[in-house]
Parts: structure tokens; sequence; C-alpha cells
């Protein structure tokens, strides 16, 4: 059930967190916890009165190309070890579902303790991080940019230019990247106190980028680079590169688009991996799709399965901005769920779905209709 916002709810919420997660501290006065829970609906189950299983679903915007949607952010999964294993969870997410299309939610995000679970309830792994582990002497092989300079300050300093620089960046390439309201950008800060911030100016001082870091121990540890452009990228790497003398490491938990190894014309002493990061789900499939550029006047699609969203089950027609359900026509390409789900959000082409039999397609001419977006993609919940 939706739990109440009250007193007695952020008591027993609290509780079961501070169990379930381990944590030494008690939380119900803690600014950081409180910033999620006062954002967000708490779904949970009851054995004799007493809150057994509970979900944290935060409430954001997300980018999908040109427009901006709602989107839930899942978190704080827990229930008490004696109800482990008894269905709260599994209960919670389908209540959850209905839940988020009822209140015109268009995608769902998570960072999956076992992917295998939430892939019951429709999600499928659509994000990917490119992590950078970079040797200190690797820098030598970096030509530094001598245009420009780089302005470091404290957040009050540059809050106000990273977040118009984090905005301009979410250009209409962009699918499932939180477009962050100001609550989030000042619970970040609040999470990460000892952050740096460092803003890239051009010769004609204008902002070009940001690059936002942390100093553990040996390691110059990267939270975010933002370039809206080459000469931007070139300077603040050229940045990083003037802490080599104190630095053994740098590293980057990166969007996987990145390209920063780009800028080191010797490469193989770069440590670089991608991994799975979340999950995504489509909650309301004709929402969705009435906001991708389709490559195509018309397309016929199908989605063959939803069992936890059965209204996004069927066949639709996408055309003119417009999705819409039909009956009795022929789709040039059907697959379900999880597949629509890989190649709208994730980096899933229609290519590699069809050759996995993910997709079965009967219209050779919409192969390359489905746009691909990115997902810059540094949140998690």
């Amino acid at each position: 059930m939706k739990l109440p916002q009250n007193q007695a709810t952020l008591q027993a919420v609290t509780n079961l967190i501070e169990y379930a997660f381990n944590k030494q501290q008690p939380i119900i006065d803690d600014s950081l916890f409180l910033s999620r829970y006062q954002h967000a609906d708490c779904f949970g189950t009851f054995h004799h009165e007493q809150l057994s299983s509970l979900v944290m679903v935060n409430h954001f915007q997300a980018k999908v190309f040109a427009a901006t949607v709602p989107m839930a952010g899942i978190g704080y999964v827990a229930s008490y070890p004696e109800f482990r294993g008894s269905g709260g969870v599994s209960e919670i997410m389908q209540e959850i579902l209905a839940d988020l299309y009822e209140s015109g939610v268009v995608i769902s995000q998570l960072a999956p303790f076992s992917q295998r679970f939430y892939r019951q309830f429709g999600y499928e792994n659509t994000s990917q991080q490119k992590k950078y582990r970079i040797p200190a002497a690797a820098f030598a092989h970096v030509t530094s940019e001598k245009a420009g300079e780089i302005k470091r300050g404290t957040w009050d300093e540059t809050q106000k230019i990273i977040r118009a620089l984090y905005q301009e960046a979410l250009t209409n390439d962009q699918v499932g990247t939180v477009a962050r309201e100001a609550w989030w950008w000042e619970r970040l800060q609040e999470y990460y106190p000892h952050r740096f911030y460092a803003v890239c100016y051009d010769q004609n001082q204008q902002v070009q980028g940001y690059l936002i870091y942390r100093l553990q121990g040996d390691t110059f540890l990267v939270d975010e680079l933002v370039y809206l452009n080459g000469f931007a990228l070139r300077k603040l790497v050229t940045y990083m590169k003037a802490h080599v003398s104190s630095f053994s490491w740098f590293a980057y938990a990166a969007p996987v688009h990145e390209c920063l190894e780009v800028c080191f014309a010797e490469q193989e002493a770069l440590e670089i991996s991608v991994a799975p990061y979340m999950m995504s789900r489509i909650i309301n499939l004709p929402q969705l799709f009435s906001h991708l550029p389709i490559d195509a006047d018309e397309l016929i699609v199908e989605v063959t399965e939803d069992q936890q969203c059965p209204w996004n089950q069927g066949i639709w027609q996408l055309k003119a901005g417009e999705c819409q359900r039909v009956e009795g026509l022929e789709p040039d390409i059907r697959g379900n769920i999880h597949a629509w789900t890989e190649l709208i959000l994730g980096n899933l082409s229609l290519e590699e779905g069809c050759l996995l039999d993910k997709f079965e397609v009967n219209n050779q001419k919409i192969m390359a209709a489905f746009p691909k977006g990115k997902q810059s993609f540094y949140d998690y919940f």
C-alpha cells in the first residue's frame, strides 16, 4: 500500500531502513535522508501492523530527445530478514507500476541488487558506465591546451554556471538522463561535501565546460566531466594533468559514450572497462513513443508481451508524433517490453535486436527508423 506522509510512517520507514541497510546512526532527523523522503512516495507491506517491506519512489524529470517526461527512481528496497522471500517486495512492485501509470509517469529507473529479480517486473539493462583508471604517467602523452583558462571555486561560487551548463549539455539526443531539479542538486552537494569544482572558459571568456572531482588518497576521482566542444575537453584534461605530481591514479565512471582517451597520444596504459549500471522500464509506451523522432512517415509496432503493464501490449501506429492503438494491422516490427526498453532507452540497435532474436521485423525499410539517444547518467537513487 502507499503509505501516508506522517510521523508514524516516518518512524516506521526509518526503523526499517536503519536495520536493513545497517545504518550506524539514526536517520529520522538526517537532512540527506529527509531530502529524498520528502520528494518521494513510500510503499509498504505490513505484518501484524508492523511495516515489513518497503520501496521508495522518487519523482524526477528525464530527457527523451527534445521532450522532458516524468520519471520514477526506485530505491530503498528493503525488508526485515524474517520477511525476506515472502513476496512483500514483489507485491509492492506490482502496485507501484500501476500507481506510476495512473500518475502519468512515462519511464522508471533503478539500480538493481539483482537484475534477474527486477527483470520479472519488466525492467531491463539500459545504462552502462565506461570506467577509466589512468596512471599519472599516461598524462605525459597529453598535449596541454594553452588557450582559455580554468577557474576553480566553491559550490556557492560555481553552482549557477554548472547548473546552466548541465542543462545546456542535455541536447536533443539524450534519453533517460535526469533533468535535475534544485532539490536534487542541493542533495548531491550535501551528499558529497568535499568536492571541488572547476569551470572552463575559452579565450573569449565564454563558459564551455566544468569538472567536479574529489581527492581520495592517491586518486584524483572525477565525478562529472561536462564539455560543450573539443576545446573544453582538452582544457579540462589539461587541468587534470596539472595534478600528476600529487596523485598516482585518475579515475572516472563515465557515460558509455565518453571519449576521454582521444586526448592521449599513447593509450596502452589506460585501463578502460564497461560495466552495467542502471535498469529501466517503460511505464507508458504510447507517451514515450510519441516523443521519438522516428525517421518514417508511419510505423506499425507491436508489444507482444508486458504482463505487469498490460496497457502497453498490443499493436500501435506511430504517425506524425502520435502513438495510437490499432487493430487488425500487420506490424512492421514486434517484440516484448524488454526488447523495446533496450531499443529505446538502452544501447541496443534494431539490427542487434534482430540478430539476437529480440525483434521480428517484417519491413526492412524501417531498420534505421528508430533514433539512438545517449544517456549522460551520473545519478544514483
